[in-house]
């Protein structure tokens, strides 16, 4: 019993030998150091090293650009077709580059341009003359008068070419006579028209808005046709 007792003290003994041992190392033995630090080491909790996971930066893909050709369509004009007349010579027209035609019959004129004919327009001629023939400019007056028929009347735009049979009055282009009272010896609807023909003494009458046209075309010199 005692030597159980002895064994027992002898055992807790030891046991305070190493705790001492293990709480102030810096008295064992070398091998008990390493044997005291390799308890300590397993004693502490190992210390985990988390390593920082690297993400990759994320890689922008590049905005792609679309390029979307607009086809403009510009409708192109339909080709235009002029068709160009030929110029026609009118053989009743005079040689000289300006000139005038007289058709006592159809009760029309026309004024020509280097041979080629002009429109046509209406006249009131006498019956009898002037004569067909060819006859130059020879004068022009911007106003003249006539007591033909008993009564007085004013004329405008006179491009004289000829002259009476019997009397020797000049006879040429005028624009329809005026009476005194402001009325016209004739209406102007009728110039051109079989009724009133022959109410001249022998002038080409023509209606106002022509006188001027005909003023500016001829001038002296230039030929007169009268073919009927």
């Amino acid at each position: 019993m005692l030597r159980g007792y002895r064994t027992a003290v002898r055992s807790l003994a030891v046991i305070g030998a190493l705790a001492v041992t293990v709480q102030c190392g810096g008295q064992s033995s070398a091998k008990e150091a390493s044997a005291a630090t390799t308890v300590a080491s397993t004693a502490v909790e190992p210390s985990t090293t988390e390593v920082p996971t690297t993400t990759a930066p994320a890689t922008t893909a590049p905005a792609t650009s679309t390029t979307v050709a607009i086809t403009t369509t510009t409708a192109q004009p339909e080709p235009t077709t002029t068709t160009v007349h030929a110029l026609v010579i009118d053989p009743s027209c005079p040689q000289t580059a300006h000139g005038a035609v007289i058709d006592r019959d159809r009760q029309r004129a026309w004024l020509c341009d280097h041979g080629v004919a002009l429109p046509e327009f209406v006249i009131t001629t006498a019956v009898m003359q002037p004569d067909p023939g060819t006859y130059p400019v020879y004068a022009k007056s911007m106003h003249a008068s006539s007591t033909f028929g008993g009564h007085y009347s004013t004329m405008t735009h006179f491009v004289a070419f000829t002259r009476g049979k019997k009397t020797g009055a000049r006879i040429a282009f005028h624009t329809v006579p005026v009476l005194t009272n402001g009325q016209y010896v004739q209406p102007l609807d009728s110039v051109g028209t079989a009724e009133h023909h022959g109410d001249s003494a022998g002038c080409i009458r023509v209606l106002p808005d022509q006188g001027p046209v005909i003023w500016d075309w001829l001038q002296k010199g230039d030929e007169v046709h009268v073919i009927t």
